[in-house]
């Protein structure tokens, strides 16, 4: 007697491997979308969300999803020299919307001026995410210090202390994040892509030339405060 393999099954899911890379694959081709030339991005675009959407059926999707949020966070512990004056520091970090003047990431922050503020930010597929923060600390030249508010997409925190040297300053940044709620395709482009943690104490580490600029030619690089 001749055993016979049952039929595959073509709405059956596929198998968590399988949908795992379907959905890394196309997240790749999704972030990588904007690299490309016009007709090359359309495809990748269109190649891109049609593989996240093949890999999306739960809970694998949850699985992903949840994957790649954690890998949204970090923390940030650094110090440097900046060779300018404390007050000079000072004023530009107390005023949140300069932030995007050196953080790749931030497209926009609404300080409202009574320790309130909207943070604007980009994701790995080209989107935004918004959250709002409190300043829970603040003493002129000293430190700022500020967090989200509860219920937020983005949970942070972050305090930065200033401590002048002579005609220079010391800052000293100590900063965590984390994405809680985001889309599958902005995680699985988290996945596919470095971690952040480096591009965003890169940026951090152009406070100082930015502020040379700002100095040199104030006109053509203005301080916000």
């Amino acid at each position: 007697m001749h055993s016979r393999s049952a039929p595959l099954d073509a709405t059956s899911a596929p198998s968590p491997l399988y949908s795992l890379l379907l959905g890394i694959v196309g997240g790749a081709l999704f972030g990588a979308r904007r690299r490309l030339s016009s007709q090359a991005r359309t495809a990748a675009t269109i190649g891109g969300l049609a593989l996240i959407g093949a890999a999306a059926h739960r809970p694998l999707a949850d699985v992903l999803r949840r994957a790649g949020t954690r890998r949204r966070a970090g923390r940030i512990a650094i110090s440097f020299l900046v060779p300018h004056p404390v007050e000079v520091v000072f004023a530009f970090c107390r005023d949140f919307e300069n932030f995007p003047l050196i953080i790749g990431a931030l497209r926009e922050v609404r300080d409202y001026g009574d320790g309130r503020s909207h943070w604007c930010a980009s994701t790995p597929t080209g989107g935004t995410i918004e959250w709002d923060t409190v300043t829970t600390k603040y003493i002129p030249n000293r430190v700022v210090a500020w967090t989200s508010v509860a219920g937020s997409p983005v949970e942070t925190s972050a305090r930065v202390r200033f401590v002048p040297e002579g005609r220079d300053t010391c800052v000293k940044l100590d900063a965590t994040y984390r994405v809680v709620d985001g889309s599958l395709a902005d995680a699985i482009a988290a996945l596919a892509t470095p971690r952040r943690g480096r591009d965003l104490e890169a940026d951090v580490l152009r406070l100082g030339p930015y502020l040379d600029t700002v100095v040199a030619s104030p006109a053509a690089a203005p301080l916000k405060s």
